[in-house]
Protein backbone atom coordinates (compact mmCIF):
# COMPACT_ATOMS: atom_id res chain seq x y z
CA UNK A 1 0.00 0.00 0.00
CA UNK A 2 1.68 3.15 -1.50
CA UNK A 3 0.21 6.99 -0.11
CA UNK A 4 1.02 10.22 -1.73
CA UNK A 5 0.80 13.23 0.12
CA UNK A 6 0.35 16.38 -1.28
CA UNK A 7 2.56 19.47 0.50
CA UNK A 8 3.62 22.17 -1.87
CA UNK A 9 1.06 24.50 -1.38
CA UNK A 10 1.74 28.17 -0.01
CA UNK A 11 -0.57 28.33 2.23
CA UNK A 12 -2.43 31.76 1.40
CA UNK A 13 -5.10 31.71 3.51
CA UNK A 14 -2.76 31.18 6.81
CA UNK A 15 -0.49 34.49 5.73
CA UNK A 16 1.09 35.72 7.43
CA UNK A 17 1.91 32.44 9.62
CA UNK A 18 2.80 30.88 6.61
CA UNK A 19 5.81 33.22 5.78
CA UNK A 20 7.84 31.63 8.34
CA UNK A 21 6.41 27.75 8.56
CA UNK A 22 4.85 26.26 6.09
CA UNK A 23 1.36 24.82 6.35
CA UNK A 24 2.09 21.16 6.67
CA UNK A 25 4.07 21.47 9.44
CA UNK A 26 1.94 23.90 11.63
CA UNK A 27 1.26 21.79 14.75
CA UNK A 28 -1.99 19.92 16.26
CA UNK A 29 -1.57 19.39 19.89
CA UNK A 30 2.18 19.52 19.77
CA UNK A 31 3.02 17.71 16.57
CA UNK A 32 3.15 18.99 12.67
CA UNK A 33 0.20 17.89 11.19
CA UNK A 34 2.26 16.46 8.43
CA UNK A 35 3.79 14.25 10.76
CA UNK A 36 0.18 12.88 12.20
CA UNK A 37 -0.43 12.04 8.63
CA UNK A 38 2.29 10.05 7.69
CA UNK A 39 1.96 7.91 11.50
CA UNK A 40 -1.56 7.39 10.53
CA UNK A 41 -0.68 5.89 7.34
CA UNK A 42 2.21 3.89 8.83
CA UNK A 43 -0.64 2.53 11.14
CA UNK A 44 -2.49 2.04 8.47
CA UNK A 45 -0.15 -0.36 6.51
CA UNK A 46 1.64 2.13 3.93
CA UNK A 47 4.74 1.00 3.38
CA UNK A 48 6.07 3.41 1.08
CA UNK A 49 4.96 7.37 1.25
CA UNK A 50 5.89 9.95 -1.44
CA UNK A 51 5.31 13.81 -0.57
CA UNK A 52 5.84 16.81 -2.90
CA UNK A 53 7.24 19.81 -1.74
CA UNK A 54 7.58 23.41 -2.76
CA UNK A 55 6.73 26.38 -0.66
CA UNK A 56 9.48 26.61 2.00
CA UNK A 57 10.49 23.01 1.17
CA UNK A 58 13.93 22.56 2.88
CA UNK A 59 11.84 23.21 6.32
CA UNK A 60 9.43 20.00 5.08
CA UNK A 61 12.55 18.24 4.17
CA UNK A 62 14.53 18.99 7.15
CA UNK A 63 11.52 18.15 9.66
CA UNK A 64 10.63 14.85 8.02
CA UNK A 65 14.84 13.86 7.75
CA UNK A 66 14.98 14.46 11.54
CA UNK A 67 12.36 11.59 12.28
CA UNK A 68 12.62 7.96 12.22
CA UNK A 69 9.68 6.34 10.54
CA UNK A 70 9.17 2.82 10.13
CA UNK A 71 8.97 3.30 6.30
CA UNK A 72 10.61 5.15 3.52
CA UNK A 73 9.43 8.60 2.99
CA UNK A 74 10.59 9.64 -0.06
CA UNK A 75 10.45 13.80 -0.83
CA UNK A 76 9.94 15.39 -4.16
CA UNK A 77 10.54 18.80 -4.60
CA UNK A 78 8.66 20.98 -7.42
CA UNK A 79 10.53 23.85 -8.87
CA UNK A 80 7.93 25.25 -9.93
CA UNK A 81 4.55 25.05 -8.00
CA UNK A 82 2.22 22.41 -10.34
CA UNK A 83 -1.38 22.21 -8.61
CA UNK A 84 -2.70 19.22 -7.29
CA UNK A 85 -2.92 17.32 -10.91
CA UNK A 86 0.39 18.23 -11.66
CA UNK A 87 1.89 17.37 -8.46
CA UNK A 88 0.43 14.01 -8.39
CA UNK A 89 1.67 13.32 -12.33
CA UNK A 90 5.11 14.63 -11.18
CA UNK A 91 5.06 11.57 -8.11
CA UNK A 92 3.43 9.03 -10.44
CA UNK A 93 6.23 7.73 -12.20
CA UNK A 94 8.03 7.18 -8.79
CA UNK A 95 5.31 4.72 -7.52
CA UNK A 96 5.99 1.58 -7.21
CA UNK A 97 2.56 -0.06 -7.34
CA UNK A 98 -0.89 0.86 -7.93
CA UNK A 99 -3.48 1.70 -6.81
CA UNK A 100 -2.01 4.31 -4.32
CA UNK A 101 -3.42 6.78 -1.60
CA UNK A 102 -3.59 10.52 -1.62
CA UNK A 103 -4.56 12.79 0.82
CA UNK A 104 -3.60 16.67 1.08
CA UNK A 105 -1.67 17.44 3.75
CA UNK A 106 -4.01 19.82 5.23
CA UNK A 107 -6.51 17.31 5.96
CA UNK A 108 -6.87 16.24 9.84
CA UNK A 109 -8.98 13.45 9.92
CA UNK A 110 -9.80 10.19 12.57
CA UNK A 111 -10.82 8.03 9.17
CA UNK A 112 -9.10 4.76 8.98
CA UNK A 113 -6.78 4.53 5.90
CA UNK A 114 -7.19 1.24 5.36
CA UNK A 115 -10.72 0.80 5.32
CA UNK A 116 -10.67 3.66 2.61
CA UNK A 117 -7.81 1.69 0.25
CA UNK A 118 -10.01 -1.44 0.95
CA UNK A 119 -13.46 0.66 -0.46
CA UNK A 120 -11.42 1.25 -3.43
CA UNK A 121 -10.65 -2.28 -3.79
CA UNK A 122 -14.53 -3.23 -4.09
CA UNK A 123 -14.81 -2.27 -7.17
CA UNK A 124 -13.18 -2.05 -10.78
CA UNK A 125 -13.39 1.68 -11.64
CA UNK A 126 -10.19 4.12 -11.84
CA UNK A 127 -10.50 6.44 -9.16
CA UNK A 128 -12.65 6.47 -5.77
CA UNK A 129 -13.02 9.93 -4.16
CA UNK A 130 -13.66 9.81 -0.32
CA UNK A 131 -17.21 12.11 0.03
CA UNK A 132 -18.86 13.18 2.85
CA UNK A 133 -21.68 15.90 3.50
CA UNK A 134 -19.41 19.19 5.19
CA UNK A 135 -22.14 22.28 4.06
CA UNK A 136 -19.62 25.32 3.64
CA UNK A 137 -17.97 22.80 0.80
CA UNK A 138 -20.74 20.36 -0.87
CA UNK A 139 -20.14 21.26 -4.78
CA UNK A 140 -20.17 17.62 -5.98
CA UNK A 141 -23.16 16.13 -7.29
CA UNK A 142 -23.67 12.04 -6.96
CA UNK A 143 -26.17 9.79 -8.87
CA UNK A 144 -25.46 6.11 -8.19
CA UNK A 145 -22.19 6.46 -6.11
CA UNK A 146 -20.46 7.93 -9.62
CA UNK A 147 -19.52 11.61 -9.11
CA UNK A 148 -21.43 13.62 -12.15
CA UNK A 149 -20.37 17.06 -11.73
CA UNK A 150 -18.09 19.18 -9.38
CA UNK A 151 -19.53 22.29 -9.51
CA UNK A 152 -22.88 22.11 -8.33
CA UNK A 153 -24.75 25.14 -6.45
CA UNK A 154 -24.55 24.51 -2.74
CA UNK A 155 -28.28 24.12 -1.30
CA UNK A 156 -30.42 21.19 0.32
CA UNK A 157 -29.81 18.69 -2.55
CA UNK A 158 -28.54 15.14 -0.29
CA UNK A 159 -27.13 14.29 -2.99
CA UNK A 160 -24.51 17.29 -3.67
CA UNK A 161 -21.31 16.04 -1.17
CA UNK A 162 -17.97 17.59 -0.10
CA UNK A 163 -14.55 16.18 -1.72
CA UNK A 164 -12.69 15.21 1.71
CA UNK A 165 -9.01 15.41 -0.27
CA UNK A 166 -8.65 11.85 0.12
CA UNK A 167 -8.75 9.66 -3.17
CA UNK A 168 -7.13 6.53 -4.35
CA UNK A 169 -6.32 6.15 -7.94
CA UNK A 170 -4.80 4.08 -10.78
CA UNK A 171 -2.10 4.48 -13.30
CA UNK A 172 -4.65 5.70 -15.26
CA UNK A 173 -5.72 9.05 -14.31
CA UNK A 174 -1.59 10.08 -15.39
CA UNK A 175 -3.23 9.84 -18.81
CA UNK A 176 -5.26 12.69 -18.00
CA UNK A 177 -2.73 15.42 -16.63
CA UNK A 178 0.11 16.76 -18.84
CA UNK A 179 3.32 16.47 -17.89
CA UNK A 180 5.06 19.68 -15.77
CA UNK A 181 2.28 21.83 -16.39
CA UNK A 182 0.45 23.31 -13.65
CA UNK A 183 -2.98 21.32 -13.80
CA UNK A 184 -5.79 20.30 -11.68
CA UNK A 185 -6.78 17.03 -10.44
CA UNK A 186 -10.53 17.99 -10.55
CA UNK A 187 -9.96 19.22 -14.15
CA UNK A 188 -8.69 15.97 -15.16
CA UNK A 189 -11.42 14.15 -13.07
CA UNK A 190 -13.71 15.93 -14.89
CA UNK A 191 -11.89 14.75 -18.35
CA UNK A 192 -12.29 11.00 -17.31
CA UNK A 193 -16.27 11.30 -16.76
CA UNK A 194 -16.33 13.16 -20.38
CA UNK A 195 -14.47 10.30 -22.04
CA UNK A 196 -17.45 7.60 -19.92
CA UNK A 197 -14.80 6.62 -16.84
CA UNK A 198 -16.70 6.26 -13.44
CA UNK A 199 -15.51 8.30 -10.85
CA UNK A 200 -16.29 6.13 -7.49
CA UNK A 201 -17.58 7.90 -4.54
CA UNK A 202 -17.24 6.23 -1.49
CA UNK A 203 -19.68 8.31 1.48
CA UNK A 204 -18.38 8.23 5.35
CA UNK A 205 -20.16 9.61 7.67
CA UNK A 206 -19.90 10.00 12.09
CA UNK A 207 -16.14 10.71 11.35
CA UNK A 208 -14.24 13.89 12.16
CA UNK A 209 -12.66 16.01 9.84
CA UNK A 210 -11.54 19.86 8.98
CA UNK A 211 -9.54 21.33 6.77
CA UNK A 212 -7.21 23.61 8.48
CA UNK A 213 -6.07 26.00 5.59
CA UNK A 214 -7.86 28.96 7.22
CA UNK A 215 -6.87 30.22 10.69
CA UNK A 216 -10.19 29.30 11.78
CA UNK A 217 -9.77 25.66 10.80
CA UNK A 218 -6.43 25.45 12.02
CA UNK A 219 -7.62 26.83 15.90
CA UNK A 220 -10.64 24.21 15.80
CA UNK A 221 -8.78 20.90 14.90
CA UNK A 222 -6.38 22.40 17.27
CA UNK A 223 -8.66 22.64 20.14
CA UNK A 224 -10.36 19.72 19.71
CA UNK A 225 -7.36 17.66 20.22
CA UNK A 226 -5.98 19.49 22.96
CA UNK A 227 -9.24 19.15 24.57
CA UNK A 228 -9.88 15.77 24.66
CA UNK A 229 -6.54 15.28 25.79
CA UNK A 230 -6.35 17.95 28.63
CA UNK A 231 -9.39 16.13 30.28
CA UNK A 232 -8.13 12.55 30.19
CA UNK A 233 -4.84 14.21 31.93
CA UNK A 234 -6.84 15.16 34.51
CA UNK A 235 -9.98 12.42 35.00
CA UNK A 236 -8.49 9.60 33.01
CA UNK A 237 -11.24 7.15 34.25
CA UNK A 238 -14.15 9.19 32.83
CA UNK A 239 -14.70 8.39 29.50
CA UNK A 240 -14.69 11.73 26.62
CA UNK A 241 -18.56 12.70 26.16
CA UNK A 242 -19.25 15.38 23.81
CA UNK A 243 -17.72 19.03 24.85
CA UNK A 244 -19.57 21.87 24.78
CA UNK A 245 -17.97 25.06 25.30
CA UNK A 246 -18.44 28.98 25.77
CA UNK A 247 -17.03 31.67 25.08
CA UNK A 248 -15.65 33.68 28.36
CA UNK A 249 -15.73 37.61 28.67
CA UNK A 250 -12.54 38.96 27.37
CA UNK A 251 -10.65 41.92 28.87
CA UNK A 252 -7.34 43.93 27.74
CA UNK A 253 -5.99 41.69 25.75
CA UNK A 254 -6.58 39.73 22.36
CA UNK A 255 -6.43 36.52 23.95
CA UNK A 256 -9.95 34.76 23.68
CA UNK A 257 -10.91 32.39 26.75
CA UNK A 258 -13.76 29.28 26.38
CA UNK A 259 -15.22 26.93 28.80
CA UNK A 260 -14.98 23.52 27.56
CA UNK A 261 -17.30 21.22 29.71
CA UNK A 262 -17.17 17.23 29.37
CA UNK A 263 -19.21 15.07 31.77
CA UNK A 264 -19.73 17.88 34.90
CA UNK A 265 -15.87 18.72 34.36
CA UNK A 266 -14.79 21.62 33.10
CA UNK A 267 -11.66 23.63 32.42
CA UNK A 268 -10.40 26.89 30.48
CA UNK A 269 -8.92 27.30 27.32
CA UNK A 270 -7.13 30.08 26.34
CA UNK A 271 -6.63 30.83 22.87
CA UNK A 272 -3.02 33.25 22.25
CA UNK A 273 -3.31 32.84 18.83
CA UNK A 274 -0.89 31.36 16.23
CA UNK A 275 2.61 31.90 17.73
CA UNK A 276 6.11 32.75 15.50
CA UNK A 277 7.53 29.87 17.33
CA UNK A 278 9.98 27.41 15.85
CA UNK A 279 8.95 23.75 14.62
CA UNK A 280 9.70 21.31 18.08
CA UNK A 281 12.18 18.45 18.20
CA UNK A 282 9.83 16.06 18.67
CA UNK A 283 12.87 14.10 19.19
CA UNK A 284 14.38 15.53 22.21
CA UNK A 285 11.60 16.99 24.67
CA UNK A 286 13.94 18.34 27.01
CA UNK A 287 15.52 20.81 24.27
CA UNK A 288 11.66 21.62 23.77
CA UNK A 289 11.31 22.44 27.73
CA UNK A 290 14.19 24.59 27.98
CA UNK A 291 13.73 27.01 24.96
CA UNK A 292 13.84 30.91 25.52
CA UNK A 293 10.27 32.43 25.60
CA UNK A 294 10.02 34.30 22.62
CA UNK A 295 6.14 34.85 22.74
CA UNK A 296 3.73 35.74 25.10
CA UNK A 297 2.10 31.98 25.75
CA UNK A 298 5.31 30.53 26.29
CA UNK A 299 5.66 32.79 29.18
CA UNK A 300 2.34 32.14 30.31
CA UNK A 301 3.41 28.06 30.45
CA UNK A 302 7.02 28.60 31.99
CA UNK A 303 6.14 31.23 34.30
CA UNK A 304 2.77 29.39 35.62
CA UNK A 305 4.33 26.45 36.06
CA UNK A 306 7.14 27.61 37.71
CA UNK A 307 4.97 29.75 40.08
CA UNK A 308 2.68 26.90 41.15
CA UNK A 309 5.94 24.95 42.12
CA UNK A 310 6.65 27.92 44.21
CA UNK A 311 3.66 27.83 46.02
CA UNK A 312 1.77 30.87 44.82
CA UNK A 313 -1.78 30.52 44.01
CA UNK A 314 -2.30 29.92 40.38
CA UNK A 315 -4.55 28.06 38.54
CA UNK A 316 -2.48 24.75 37.23
CA UNK A 317 -1.61 24.29 33.52
CA UNK A 318 -2.97 21.04 32.16
CA UNK A 319 -2.16 20.74 28.81
CA UNK A 320 -0.15 23.36 25.63
CA UNK A 321 0.65 23.69 22.53
CA UNK A 322 3.00 26.83 22.00
CA UNK A 323 2.52 27.11 17.69
CA UNK A 324 -1.42 26.97 18.33
CA UNK A 325 -1.21 29.44 21.13
CA UNK A 326 -3.22 27.08 23.07
CA UNK A 327 -3.34 26.28 26.90
CA UNK A 328 -5.70 24.64 28.75
CA UNK A 329 -5.85 25.12 32.64
CA UNK A 330 -7.53 24.44 36.01
CA UNK A 331 -11.10 26.09 36.28
CA UNK A 332 -11.24 28.09 38.73
CA UNK A 333 -14.67 30.00 38.05
CA UNK A 334 -15.57 33.60 36.87
CA UNK A 335 -15.19 35.47 40.51
CA UNK A 336 -12.61 38.85 40.02
CA UNK A 337 -11.13 40.21 43.09
CA UNK A 338 -13.31 43.50 41.71
CA UNK A 339 -16.43 41.64 42.04
CA UNK A 340 -15.74 40.40 45.10
CA UNK A 341 -15.28 43.70 46.52
CA UNK A 342 -18.49 44.75 45.31
CA UNK A 343 -19.52 41.81 46.50
CA UNK A 344 -18.24 42.66 50.51
CA UNK A 345 -20.87 46.13 50.13
CA UNK A 346 -18.44 48.49 51.48
CA UNK A 347 -17.86 46.50 54.55
CA UNK A 348 -14.38 48.03 55.06
CA UNK A 349 -12.96 45.85 57.81
CA UNK A 350 -13.34 42.68 55.29
CA UNK A 351 -12.41 44.69 52.13
CA UNK A 352 -9.06 45.68 54.24
CA UNK A 353 -8.29 41.60 55.35
CA UNK A 354 -9.02 40.53 52.02
CA UNK A 355 -6.51 42.87 50.70
CA UNK A 356 -4.16 42.30 53.47
CA UNK A 357 -4.36 38.57 52.52
CA UNK A 358 -3.27 39.58 48.56
CA UNK A 359 -0.81 41.60 49.88
CA UNK A 360 0.23 38.65 52.39
CA UNK A 361 0.55 36.91 48.29
CA UNK A 362 2.50 39.83 46.44
CA UNK A 363 5.09 39.44 49.00
CA UNK A 364 5.63 35.08 48.85
CA UNK A 365 5.42 36.52 45.08
CA UNK A 366 8.28 38.89 45.34
CA UNK A 367 10.59 36.97 47.86
CA UNK A 368 9.49 32.91 47.07
CA UNK A 369 8.65 33.72 43.05
CA UNK A 370 11.81 34.96 42.71
CA UNK A 371 13.97 31.57 43.93
CA UNK A 372 15.26 29.84 40.80
CA UNK A 373 13.53 32.00 38.31
CA UNK A 374 14.89 32.16 35.14
CA UNK A 375 14.85 35.08 32.74
CA UNK A 376 14.49 32.20 29.79
CA UNK A 377 10.88 32.37 31.11
CA UNK A 378 10.31 36.13 29.87
CA UNK A 379 9.43 37.99 26.85
CA UNK A 380 9.76 41.19 25.92
CA UNK A 381 11.81 41.93 28.84
CA UNK A 382 13.26 39.93 31.73
CA UNK A 383 14.06 42.91 34.16
CA UNK A 384 11.81 45.93 34.79
CA UNK A 385 14.43 48.47 34.15
CA UNK A 386 14.51 52.09 33.06
CA UNK A 387 14.45 51.06 29.41
CA UNK A 388 11.51 49.39 30.00
CA UNK A 389 9.86 52.03 32.32
CA UNK A 390 10.89 54.59 29.35
CA UNK A 391 9.70 52.54 26.23
CA UNK A 392 6.50 50.75 27.97
CA UNK A 393 5.24 53.40 30.39
CA UNK A 394 6.24 56.84 29.54
CA UNK A 395 6.53 56.65 25.38
CA UNK A 396 3.15 54.45 25.90
CA UNK A 397 1.56 57.34 28.04
CA UNK A 398 2.64 60.43 25.90
CA UNK A 399 2.05 58.68 22.53
CA UNK A 400 -1.59 57.02 23.21
CA UNK A 401 -2.90 59.10 26.01
CA UNK A 402 -1.31 62.60 25.30
CA UNK A 403 -1.36 63.16 21.84
CA UNK A 404 -4.09 60.61 20.33
CA UNK A 405 -6.36 60.26 23.34
CA UNK A 406 -6.10 64.01 24.35
CA UNK A 407 -4.78 65.59 21.25
CA UNK A 408 -1.74 67.72 23.30
CA UNK A 409 0.81 68.63 21.33
CA UNK A 410 3.38 66.77 23.16
CA UNK A 411 6.34 65.23 21.76
CA UNK A 412 8.02 62.04 23.67
CA UNK A 413 11.38 63.91 22.96
CA UNK A 414 10.21 66.90 24.52
CA UNK A 415 10.27 64.89 27.77
CA UNK A 416 12.09 62.46 27.64
CA UNK A 417 15.14 63.56 29.79
CA UNK A 418 12.97 64.05 32.45
CA UNK A 419 11.08 60.66 31.93
CA UNK A 420 15.00 59.05 31.53
CA UNK A 421 16.08 61.31 34.84
CA UNK A 422 13.02 59.69 36.93
CA UNK A 423 13.45 56.35 35.79
CA UNK A 424 17.50 55.61 36.86
CA UNK A 425 16.57 57.79 39.83
CA UNK A 426 13.91 55.35 40.77
CA UNK A 427 16.13 52.68 39.44
CA UNK A 428 18.93 53.12 42.21
CA UNK A 429 16.23 52.18 45.31
CA UNK A 430 14.95 48.81 43.63
CA UNK A 431 14.41 46.02 46.16
CA UNK A 432 14.70 43.16 43.27
CA UNK A 433 12.00 40.11 43.63
CA UNK A 434 9.41 39.00 41.34
CA UNK A 435 6.77 41.50 39.80
CA UNK A 436 3.59 40.47 38.35
CA UNK A 437 3.28 43.48 36.14
CA UNK A 438 -0.04 43.56 36.26
CA UNK A 439 -1.72 43.16 39.76
CA UNK A 440 -5.01 44.71 39.65
CA UNK A 441 -8.37 43.37 40.93
CA UNK A 442 -8.93 41.94 37.39
CA UNK A 443 -6.04 39.67 37.22
CA UNK A 444 -7.00 38.34 40.99
CA UNK A 445 -10.06 35.29 40.97
CA UNK A 446 -11.82 34.04 44.58
CA UNK A 447 -12.56 30.65 44.55
CA UNK A 448 -13.29 28.18 47.03
CA UNK A 449 -12.46 30.08 49.94
CA UNK A 450 -8.99 31.03 47.97
CA UNK A 451 -7.59 34.04 45.97
CA UNK A 452 -5.39 33.27 42.95
CA UNK A 453 -3.53 35.08 40.74
CA UNK A 454 -3.93 35.12 36.67
CA UNK A 455 -2.69 37.08 33.78
CA UNK A 456 1.14 36.31 34.88
CA UNK A 457 2.64 36.10 31.79
CA UNK A 458 4.47 39.43 32.04
CA UNK A 459 6.10 38.81 35.21
CA UNK A 460 9.80 39.73 35.67
CA UNK A 461 12.82 40.65 37.75
CA UNK A 462 11.42 44.01 39.57
CA UNK A 463 10.63 46.27 42.87
CA UNK A 464 7.60 44.64 44.56
CA UNK A 465 6.23 48.63 44.93
CA UNK A 466 5.31 48.59 41.22
CA UNK A 467 2.77 45.25 41.56
CA UNK A 468 1.66 47.15 45.05
CA UNK A 469 0.89 50.30 43.21
CA UNK A 470 -1.07 48.29 40.81
CA UNK A 471 -3.00 47.16 43.58
CA UNK A 472 -3.64 50.30 45.25
CA UNK A 473 -4.67 52.60 42.46
CA UNK A 474 -6.54 49.98 40.61
CA UNK A 475 -9.49 52.65 38.77
CA UNK A 476 -11.42 49.22 38.90
CA UNK A 477 -11.98 49.30 42.60
CA UNK A 478 -11.03 53.17 43.70
CA UNK A 479 -9.73 52.63 46.85
CA UNK A 480 -10.32 54.98 49.45
CA UNK A 481 -6.69 57.05 50.46
CA UNK A 482 -6.90 56.02 54.14
CA UNK A 483 -7.03 52.37 53.39
CA UNK A 484 -4.47 53.04 50.71
CA UNK A 485 -2.40 54.36 52.92
CA UNK A 486 -2.88 51.32 55.77
CA UNK A 487 -1.64 48.74 52.82
CA UNK A 488 1.21 50.03 52.36
CA UNK A 489 2.26 50.61 55.57
CA UNK A 490 0.78 46.78 56.38
CA UNK A 491 3.06 46.02 52.90
CA UNK A 492 6.32 47.33 54.25
CA UNK A 493 6.24 45.25 57.76
CA UNK A 494 5.28 42.24 56.09
CA UNK A 495 7.88 42.85 53.61
CA UNK A 496 10.46 43.55 56.18
CA UNK A 497 9.92 40.14 58.34
CA UNK A 498 11.12 38.39 55.13
CA UNK A 499 13.54 41.33 53.47
CA UNK A 500 15.36 42.26 56.95
CA UNK A 501 17.90 45.19 55.38
CA UNK A 502 14.85 46.87 53.58
CA UNK A 503 14.54 50.68 55.06
CA UNK A 504 11.76 52.42 55.24
CA UNK A 505 12.19 55.52 53.62
CA UNK A 506 13.51 53.77 50.84
CA UNK A 507 10.41 51.70 50.53
CA UNK A 508 8.24 54.19 50.35
CA UNK A 509 10.33 56.59 47.96
CA UNK A 510 10.40 53.72 46.05
CA UNK A 511 6.36 53.29 45.85
CA UNK A 512 6.55 56.74 45.17
CA UNK A 513 8.10 56.60 41.82
CA UNK A 514 6.40 53.16 41.11
CA UNK A 515 3.03 54.56 41.63
CA UNK A 516 4.06 57.52 39.02
CA UNK A 517 4.94 54.96 36.46
CA UNK A 518 2.01 52.66 36.60
CA UNK A 519 -0.58 55.38 36.65
CA UNK A 520 1.31 56.72 33.40
CA UNK A 521 0.47 53.06 31.85
CA UNK A 522 -2.56 52.85 32.63
CA UNK A 523 -3.46 55.88 31.12
CA UNK A 524 -1.71 54.89 27.84
CA UNK A 525 -3.29 51.45 27.91
CA UNK A 526 -7.10 52.74 28.49
CA UNK A 527 -6.40 55.62 25.69
CA UNK A 528 -5.17 52.77 23.71
CA UNK A 529 -7.64 49.93 24.22
CA UNK A 530 -10.64 52.41 24.18
CA UNK A 531 -9.55 54.43 21.02
CA UNK A 532 -7.56 51.55 19.08
CA UNK A 533 -8.98 48.70 19.90
CA UNK A 534 -12.50 49.85 19.92
CA UNK A 535 -12.64 48.64 23.68
CA UNK A 536 -14.71 51.39 24.75
CA UNK A 537 -15.56 50.21 27.86
CA UNK A 538 -11.61 51.41 29.08
CA UNK A 539 -12.46 54.96 28.75
CA UNK A 540 -14.47 55.18 32.41
CA UNK A 541 -11.47 54.54 34.50
CA UNK A 542 -9.72 57.43 32.15
CA UNK A 543 -11.06 60.59 34.78
CA UNK A 544 -9.78 58.82 37.90
CA UNK A 545 -6.76 57.20 37.00
CA UNK A 546 -5.70 60.86 35.31
CA UNK A 547 -7.22 62.67 38.67
CA UNK A 548 -4.81 60.06 40.56
CA UNK A 549 -1.74 61.24 38.15
CA UNK A 550 -2.69 65.30 38.60
CA UNK A 551 -2.60 64.41 42.52
CA UNK A 552 0.85 63.14 42.38
CA UNK A 553 2.12 65.55 40.14
CA UNK A 554 0.87 68.32 42.59
CA UNK A 555 2.41 66.44 45.57
CA UNK A 556 5.87 65.51 44.05
CA UNK A 557 8.94 66.27 45.84
CA UNK A 558 11.33 63.59 45.16
CA UNK A 559 12.67 65.11 41.69
CA UNK A 560 11.59 68.33 39.63
CA UNK A 561 9.63 67.15 36.79
CA UNK A 562 8.48 71.00 34.91
CA UNK A 563 7.78 69.62 31.60
CA UNK A 564 5.28 66.43 33.01
CA UNK A 565 3.83 68.88 35.78
CA UNK A 566 2.95 71.41 32.21
CA UNK A 567 1.71 68.34 30.25
CA UNK A 568 -0.44 67.37 32.62
CA UNK A 569 -1.98 71.06 33.52
CA UNK A 570 -2.72 71.09 29.62
CA UNK A 571 -4.73 67.61 29.90
CA UNK A 572 -6.37 69.06 32.81
CA UNK A 573 -7.19 72.51 31.45
CA UNK A 574 -8.62 71.03 28.33
CA UNK A 575 -11.10 68.78 29.82
CA UNK A 576 -12.35 71.45 32.03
Amino acid sequence: MQAIILAAGLGTRLRPHTNICPKPLFSIDGQPIIHRTINRLIEAGCNDILINTHYLAEKIQNFIYNQKYKVPIRLFNEKEILGTGGGIKNLLSHVKSFPVLIVNSDIVTDLDYKNLFKAHESHNYPVTLIMHDEYQFNTVRIENKSIVNFRSQQGTDSNIKAFTGIHIIDSLVGDYIPDNKFFSIIEAYENMIKDGHCIYAHEVKNHFWIDIGSPVGYAKASAKFMAENAFQKVWPDKPLKKMKREKLKGDGSDRTWWRYRCNDNTLIMANHGISKVEIPNLSNEEENKSRKANTEVESFVYIGNHLQKAGIPVPEIIHYDFFSGLVFVEDIGSLHFQDYIIYLNNDLNRIRQAYESIIDILIDLSTKGIINFNERFTFQTSRYDANMILSYECQYFINAFVRDFSGINISYEDIKKEFSDLAHTAMESFEWGLMHRDFQSRNIMFSNEKFYLIDFQGARFGPIQYDLASLLIDPYVSLPEDLQDHLLRYCFKKYKKVVTEVNANTFYETYKFCRLFRNLQMLGAFAFLSQKKGKKSFKQYIPLALAQLTKQIKNWSLLPCPVLTNCVEQIISKEI
